[in-house]
């Protein structure tokens, strides 16, 4: 395996009989505290041809993180604020 890996949306990847299976795993300390063996027993989903598309067009580099879709994050902007304005009366 090595100490290289390679993410989707945050979720760790693993290289099984040619095909790459995304795991639910999102934490790197227990990703790292894994052995070999463990990590080929995760099962998850098929993202092969995803990773194959990406490391295409990104290239092949130790811990990759892709990130797909739109973000969640959300963008917020500080509105001046006025004070309050004191009726007279």
């Amino acid at each position: 395996m090595g100490k290289s890996y390679i993410r989707l949306n945050n979720k760790f990847v693993i290289k099984k009989q040619g095909k790459y299976i995304q795991t639910d795993i999102t934490e790197p300390d227990e990703w790292k505290s894994m052995n070999d063996k463990q990590k080929k027993r995760c099962k998850g989903k098929d993202v092969t041809k995803k990773i194959k598309e990406l490391l295409k067009k990104y290239g092949e580099r130790s811990n990759m993180n892709f990130r797909l879709g739109p973000s969640k994050k959300k963008i917020r902007t500080k509105r001046k604020s006025r004070g309050k304005k004191i009726k007279g009366g």
